[in-house]
């Protein structure tokens, strides 16, 4: 209260308490003479609900080089319905005139007041728009404080997701990890330019072990930022035996999307054929309806492993959480814009918004060597008795031949007998003449 009430204009009554009004409204700003920024925050539910604001979004710079960051907020004191935070990791800058635009500020997600989100996502953290610029600076040897309102563009709905891409045949199963999320704006965007995306990653291990048990291991949660511009392309080839290779870009529109994740590659090998096929599950596809625009801002990777002897099971892989989409630059009507975004922190569900399968054949030539080996198999297993078969095989094959050639035999000892008896006719008539 002493900080605030330095303003003569300042008015407590001018701030109600209003026991069912959860928001967050900035009062002002101050620098402090250590360089650190506070924040201080009208809050009418006041000690109803006592939140305390999470994090702010503020850019240090503006106009088309806006860059907005995400920054944890701390707080220091309250009276009942003000709040006095400061901004952690935010260093106030030596320039004459020190600028901070801030598009929004947060206070953690409450599920007794606070809408979740379907489709296995999660709110995190709730956003308040605040679209105001302050400029600190000095005329005349003496401070001042201008305060301006400025345009950003609202997050109307969104899911957050990802798609797993299969590494191929390894002695464990990998993949690739493509994290997107899907959103609607309250404003019409005819071209989507770049686009600022806050994000954390926490790695996490799971593994079963008999006569040990189930462990987690949940790694630190680390921020981390995506700037994304419509001409970037992502290519990924897994390491393992017929691997496919996928591409995608980083900006698309939601048709795009889904068309490429219905996805079939086909390694056509020596002597085999291998296709692998990828889809988006229903769930996935009832959540994208109706959204507009894709942003695919991360990659992780996923192992599985298990070992037979043992029966132990191991799993790897990056939780991405707290999504929220920090700046967006596009063009409507031939007019470009580039604005700070509303947007609350959102995570996505454990499992893929895809189906992956995996189908094995034979090719031509693979199946002729399969045909080949059995014939092979064939002769090995009758080698014991191969010596009969073979004589059957001669004796069966001789029979029409040892028939011919009795007919043959028989009909010359017919035609001989004949010319005999023909001729001891002859002679006999002779002798009796």
């Amino acid at each position: 209260m002493e900080d605030l009430k330095k303003d003569t204009s300042f008015k407590p009554e001018n701030y109600p308490t209003k026991a069912d009004d959860y928001s967050l409204q900035i009062i002002q700003l101050a620098e402090s003479v250590n360089k650190e920024l506070f924040v201080y925050v009208y809050q009418p539910s006041g000690k109803n609900k006592n939140f305390k604001a999470s994090s702010i979004n503020i850019s240090t710079t503006i106009n088309d080089s806006i860059s907005y960051l995400n920054y944890k907020l701390e707080l220091l004191n309250s009276n009942g319905v003000f709040y006095k935070y400061k901004v952690s990791g935010l260093t106030v800058k030596d320039d004459k005139v020190r600028y901070y635009a801030i598009s929004s500020i947060y206070r953690p997600f409450d599920e007794s007041i606070d809408k979740q989100a379907s489709g296995g996502n999660t709110v995190t953290e709730v956003n308040y728009a605040v679209n105001k610029q302050y400029a600190f600076g000095s005329i005349n040897g003496k401070p001042y404080v201008n305060c301006v309102d400025i345009e950003t563009i609202v997050v109307t709905d969104k899911f957050v997701g990802f798609v797993r891409y299969k590494d191929g045949f390894k002695l464990y199963v990998g993949a690739c990890d493509s994290h997107f999320v899907a959103f609607n704006t309250d404003r019409p965007i005819d071209k989507l330019l770049e686009a600022d995306v806050y994000y954390t990653t926490q790695s996490y291990d799971w593994s079963s072990v008999p006569f040990v048990g189930v462990k987690e291991t949940f790694g630190d949660k680390a921020d981390k930022y995506a700037y994304l511009k419509y001409t970037d392309k992502v290519e990924h080839t897994g390491g393992g035996l017929f691997a496919g290779t996928y591409k995608w870009d980083r900006i698309q529109t939601i048709d795009d999307f889904i068309k490429g994740e219905n996805r079939e590659n086909i390694y056509h090998g020596a002597v085999l054929d291998v296709k692998t096929s990828s889809k988006l599950t229903d769930e996935a596809l009832t959540e994208l309806k109706g959204k507009k625009w894709v942003l695919r801002f991360a990659e992780t990777s996923y192992s599985l492993s298990g070992y037979s002897t043992t029966g132990s099971t191991f799993e790897s892989y990056t939780l991405v959480g707290d999504v929220t989409i920090l700046r967006l630059k596009f063009e409507t009507d031939g007019i470009t814009y580039n604005l700070g975004v509303i947007d609350n922190k959102q995570t996505g569900g454990k499992e893929p918004s895809n189906e992956t399968d995996i189908d094995i054949s034979l090719n031509k030539r693979g199946k002729m060597i399969l045909y080949l080996l059995m014939l092979i198999l064939l002769i090995i297993l009758l080698a014991p008795i191969l010596p009969y078969v073979l004589q059957a095989i001669v004796w069966i094959i001789s029979l029409p031949f040892k028939g011919i050639s009795a007919a043959v035999k028989s009909t010359k000892r017919r035609r001989a007998e004949k010319r005999v008896r023909k001729e001891f006719a002859d002679r006999w008539n002779t002798s009796g003449k």
